[in-house]
Parts: C-alpha cells; structure tokens; sequence
C-alpha cells in the first residue's frame, strides 16, 4: 500500500473528479450516529431528578455516570474487532434498538438498582453501534473521508446537545415515566439504515480463525507505535475534561442556584457548538495537517475552559460556546488520524479514541464526585484544565505523519 492509498489518491493521480458525496448516506449516517448519543446524554440531566427519587449522594449519582461511560466505552474495543472481521452483520440496527430500550428504560425503572443496570446495558449498546457507524463513515467517500468522518462525528455531538432538551422536556411535561416515547425515534433510525444505508465493504481477509484475527489486529498495532501511544494519551486527557463536564454541567448549574432547564441548556449549548468544532477542525485539517489542530486545540481548550471556570454562571452560559468548540476543534481529525494508522482495521482504530480513551477516563468520575462532596462541584472543576496542559505536551510529542504512511510508501 502506498501512501496515497492511506489519502484516497490512486497511485495514477487524484481520485476522479466526477466522484460526489454520497449525502443521502452520510444523512442516515449521520441521524443514526445523533440517536445514539442522544440517547446516551439523557442520564446526565435526569441525575437531579434521580438523585430526589432515590436520595442518592453526589458519589452515587457520579457512579451512574461512571457506569455508563466504562460501558460504552470499553464495549467498543471487544465489538470492533468483530465488526472490522464481520462488517455485514446488523449490529448497527441490534445496537439501536438495544440502547434504546435500555436508556429510555431509566425513566419508569423502580430502584436504583435498576436504573445501573438499564444504564450497563444501554452502554454496551451504544458501544456496539459506533465501530459499526465510524467503519461505514470512512468507507462512504476516499476523496471526502475527512468530511464524512467529521460530520459523522458531529451527529453524534448534535445528539449529546438534543438528548438532555428531550429528557428534561419529557420529564417536565409527562414524567420521566414517559422517555419510552423517544425509543420510536430510533425505530425509524433503525429502519433508515436498514434500507437506506449501502452495505459496508467485505473485511480484509487476513486468514480464517481467530488466531489469524488477532495476529492482523496485533500487527496493525505494531505498526501504528507510539504515535498511536501518544493520540490516545491526548483523547484520555481531553476525555477526562469532557465526560466531567457532560456529567455533572446540569447539576453544577443547578448548585449555583439556577434551574433544571438552566443546567440543560449549558449543556445544549457545550454539545451543539462542540459539533460545529467538530465540522470546523476537519475542514481546517486538510488545509493546514492533523498534528496542528491537535496541538491548537489543546491551548483553545484550556484558555476557553479556565475563563468558564472564573465566570459568573451568565457569563459562563455564552463562553460555553467557546469551550465547546474547542474541546471538539480535534475529535473528528483524532479518528481519522488514528484510523490511517491503522487501515485495515478502522473500526478497531475509532474504538481507541472513543472507546479505550473515554472508558479510562470515566474512572476520573468518581474521585473528582467525592472531592466535589467536600468541597462543591465549581471547585473541585478547577482539577480538569491541568489535564489539558498535560494533553499539550503530549501533542508536541506526535510526528508530522503517522508511522505506517511512511512504512507503506516503502511499499
């Protein structure tokens, strides 16, 4: 493989001009990718609510976050290496339904014990759906691939910033009892990409058996080396800001004195603009290169985050757009860079930036919930811009290219 393989060029020339983007495809991509995490997102605005139900503590409440992000996050890594081997299995359509049912099953759930394990469950089905979604979405268009695989990332943004506008809608006007009325939503999503949606490229044939699997997903990670190493580093750090701040920005507004609503709209206005950073870095990153968005995201995220931090919650609402932006500017270009480092195995490649990275971080949850115990949730967010100066050193650490680009050209 050359390296104008990895880009989409065929070795001839640029790939043809008369190639389009496939918009009704990245659409149902797209709309699958926004119910999925909208769904995912409903927990964090309920966790007020959860918390008068059940009379749980701050660490309780931080224990289903937990739950949830180590769920969903380290089921992607263990589906990935299925989907990349099996890529024409329904997993997508069993994924959708499954989270679904389960996330929306927090609402009517009797007990705490039931609502940890809907979350549980929910996470794995989530998990499930995004080697399956990012695999598709690099394979819609070689000459467009850092555009379909940013605008798939940003559905997903766009559905963190939905999901918790529809829990709280749902639960203010009906009772969270109500939420099943969402799972209908991802019926069709499930219907859209079974019939709309072209069937994912055969798998790499490495050899039959197991054995042969994990020697082709060992190899593809010998090749990737350190810069691998070093991308995930960064994404664990940024992850470790993010699930934070997903988690606990509702009940943070709520301490502060405002509302349930207020709480929701901080976290609308994160994630919505977080997916305009997304779109936003992936253009910028066909002009000027991968490694410097990811190195000038590192410094918007921390500069945008500390002056959230240090202003009153008005002020705080508007410079929210500034952190979401920032905080997103390098997740699409994390996964398309992490997966041309590992080409023959993109699903398993997206898994470690949003599945391995996330899922460690979300053991971030727990402590920073029990420091905030003692010393409030504004506080104790005075911990995560430090893991942004971590992740700034480390981008200054990534090559200009990924190590396998320079191996194929060999070839």
């Amino acid at each position: 493989m050359t390296q104008a393989n990895l880009v989409g060029v065929s070795p001839a020339g640029p790939a043809p001009a008369a190639e389009s983007f496939p918009w009704a495809a990245m659409a149902i991509l797209v709309f699958a990718h926004f119910v999925v995490d909208s769904l995912v997102s409903m927990l964090s605005p309920l966790l007020p609510l959860l918390r008068e139900k059940f009379q749980l503590s701050l660490s309780q409440a931080g224990l289903l976050v937990t739950t949830l992000s180590l769920s969903n996050a380290f089921a992607q890594p263990l589906t990935a290496v299925v989907v990349d081997r099996w890529p024409r299995l329904p997993w997508l359509v069993v994924g959708l339904g499954g989270s679904a049912f389960a996330m929306t099953a927090i609402g009517w759930a009797p007990s705490y014990t039931l609502v940890g394990v809907a979350v549980l469950f929910g996470g794995c089905m989530a998990g499930l759906c995004h080697p399956d979604m990012s695999l598709r979405a690099s394979n819609l268009s070689q000459r467009y691939k850092g555009l379909a695989v940013s605008a798939f990332v940003t559905g997903g943004r766009l559905g963190f910033s939905f999901g918790p506008l529809v829990a709280i809608g749902v639960a203010g006007t009906f009772g969270m009892e109500w939420l099943w009325v969402y799972a209908l939503i991802a019926v069709g999503a499930a219907l859209a990409v079974r019939w709309g949606l072209p069937d994912p490229p055969a798998a790499v044939q490495i050899g039959a058996g197991g054995p042969s699997l994990l020697r082709g997903l060992q190899a593809s990670l010998r090749e990737a080396g350190l810069p691998l190493v070093i991308l995930t580093g960064i994404t664990f750090c940024r992850a470790m800001v993010n699930i934070n701040l997903m988690g606990f920005l509702p009940t943070l507004y709520v301490e502060r004195g405002l509302g349930l609503w207020q709480g929701g709209t901080a976290n609308a206005i994160l994630l919505f603009f977080g997916g305009l950073g997304v779109m936003l870095g992936g253009v910028l990153a066909d002009r000027i290169g991968m490694r410097t968005i990811v190195v000038t995201a590192q410094v918007l995220s921390f500069l945008s985050l500390s002056a959230f931090l240090a202003s009153p919650p008005g002020l705080g609402m508007a410079i929210l757009a500034a952190v979401g932006i920032s905080m997103y500017l390098m997740m699409g270009v994390g996964i398309a860079y992490a997966q041309e480092m590992m080409p023959n195995n993109r699903g398993f490649a997206s898994s470690m930036m949003l599945g391995v990275a996330w899922g460690m971080a979300s053991f971030s949850v727990y402590p920073i919930s029990k420091v905030a115990e003692q010393v409030g949730l504004h506080s104790a967010f005075w911990i995560l811009p430090g893991f942004l100066v971590v992740s700034f050193l480390l981008s200054l650490l990534l090559p200009r290219k990924a190590a396998p680009a320079r191996q194929a050209s060999r070839g």
